[in-house]
């Protein structure tokens, strides 16, 4: 149709069936639908049926294009007798009253959302251990986006070795993941779901609010120690369904998107000064690293990992930051930020909840962070804290909001996936000078690790100090609204 002089185009059938046509003039776009309809199958009825090229006596005179030539400004061939199709089409299948139904997906003018079912035959569903990932991408089109659901749906059994193991299963989550690396146990994606049972059933995730681009989900069951429940064999994910908001359409292809700016910062970048700092005691000419242990805290009582972790780092003349999570400061968790600050060690946020905030609304971040330093505060008197983002999980939004630098890691213990007091200390000595290394202040294993990996460092030369120490020590300057692995 891109020739010049050009005013009309045969099209032919093939055999039965539609199409859509799009002629062009100019700036001007036409789409025609074209229906082809067999025709009858004996010899005889071909046989009386007028030739294509020729038009029926009621039509115009035949210096007008047949119906199947209609230019692009005529009415769709859809309007043509069924006394002209093509002798091509004679063996096709024989005419019925009706057309048949195309299913929506694939008809390109239905753009109704409609719920997806994942076909768990596809994906690796049945896990023994963690980390749970359910890659569902390849079964996802590229323009659905989950701002169009409004829940997933993800039902699941479990098995154990024994009914009374199932009282080891105390909670669990599910994240969905965006992305391949948040398919990771370690991170709650976009957005987590907890609350999970050992007696399995479906969960409903709320997809208020969450936008992007579904890849999959990790899912993990936790005993009280945020580990893989002891006695739980078995974990199968049955099935998983995307339910369509209410009359949601997918945008049209064709238009221009606006561009997605990321959020302005609500701050200028300061430079961070954290109360409590104390070198005195650091030999500048050594190496060293800094030891950092979140979701404490875990109170006073006998058997307090947290508390274990203070008592083995004093031992060894050894500082470490620790980061807290709000909501679990009662009166003993106090009682344990108060030691840690009268033995020099830093205090940090980690949030007030046990959930990623990079699926959180900005209003919820400051919140969520707001309420943590308001606590640290009252019960040491600072006022400028780091940051931990639960599990390391960072968005744009996060950023321009929550004015603390963001301690990431450089080193990686694996204590919150369930590894072996032998696996966690094999990690933590990798650690070369200037790195921070993440621990978890509520695993048995860490407490078991822990004098192993500090003489360790130890008996190399090393020091282990806190993040604010390590990075004062390397003349480091931490800046709010900035990113952290390591000192060097």
């Amino acid at each position: 149709m891109t020739q010049k002089k050009k005013t009309s185009v045969t099209i032919v059938g093939k055999s039965a069936g539609s199409a859509v046509v799009t002629a062009k003039s100019g700036k001007k776009k036409l789409n025609c639908k074209v229906t082809v309809k067999a025709a009858p199958s004996t010899t005889e009825d071909v046989a009386t049926q007028a030739p294509a090229t020729q038009a029926p006596a009621t039509q115009a005179p035949a210096t007008q294009a047949p119906a199947t030539q209609a230019p692009a400004t005529q009415a769709p061939a859809t309007q043509a007798p069924v006394t002209q199709t093509p002798a091509a089409s004679a063996s096709a299948t024989p005419l019925v009253s009706e057309e048949p139904t195309v299913a929506p997906s694939q008809d390109p003018s239905d753009n109704t959302v409609r719920d997806i079912s994942i076909d768990m035959t596809k994906v690796t569903n049945s896990f023994d251990k963690s980390p749970i990932k359910v890659d569902v991408s390849q079964q996802i089109p590229e323009r659905v986006d989950l701002s169009l659901f409004s829940k997933l749906e993800v039902t699941y059994t479990t098995a154990f070795d024994s009914e009374e193991s199932k009282a080891n299963f105390t909670n669990g989550k599910i994240a969905i993941a965006k992305n391949e690396s948040q398919l990771d146990g370690y991170s709650d994606g976009i957005k987590p779901q907890y609350d999970l049972t050992a007696e399995g059933g479906t969960v409903s995730v709320d997809l208020s609010g969450v936008k992007g681009y579904f890849y999959g989900i990790n899912f993990q069951p936790f005993n009280e120690s945020y580990g893989w429940p002891d006695g739980l064999t078995n974990i199968t994910i049955t099935a998983m369904k995307l339910v369509a908001k209410e009359g949601a359409v997918y945008p049209d292809p064709t238009a221009s998107a606006e561009p997605i700016e990321p959020p302005i910062p609500t701050f200028a970048p300061e430079t961070f000064s954290y109360e409590g700092l104390d070198t005195s005691w650091i030999d500048p000419s050594k190496p060293m690293v800094a030891f950092t242990f979140d979701d404490g805290p875990c109170g006073m009582k006998d058997g307090s990992t947290s508390m274990a972790i203070q008592e083995a780092l004093t031992e060894a003349g050894a500082h470490a930051t620790f980061f807290y999570i709000g909501e679990r400061i009662d009166d003993a968790g106090k009682a344990e930020i108060k030691s840690a600050l009268d033995r020099g060690f830093e205090i940090g946020n980690h949030s007030y909840g046990w959930s990623s905030l990079s699926g959180y609304e900005p209003e919820e971040i400051l919140d969520s962070v707001g309420k943590t330093n308001a606590i640290l505060t009252e019960i040491s008197g600072y006022s400028n804290f780091l940051f931990r983002a639960p599990n390391l999980s960072i968005s744009e939004d996060m950023l321009a909001y929550i004015k603390a630098p963001f301690i990431n890691c450089a080193v990686d213990s694996k204590d919150w996936n369930k590894a072996t007091t032998e696996q966690i200390i094999e990690n933590v000595e990798m650690a070369k000078d200037g790195d921070v290394v993440l621990m978890h202040a509520t695993e048995k294993n860490t407490v078991a690790a822990l004098p192993t990996i500090l003489k360790y460092f130890n008996d190399n030369g090393y020091q282990v100090v806190s993040v604010s120490e390590l990075f004062a020590m390397k003349g480091k300057t931490l800046t709010t609204g900035q990113k952290y692995n390591s000192a060097k």
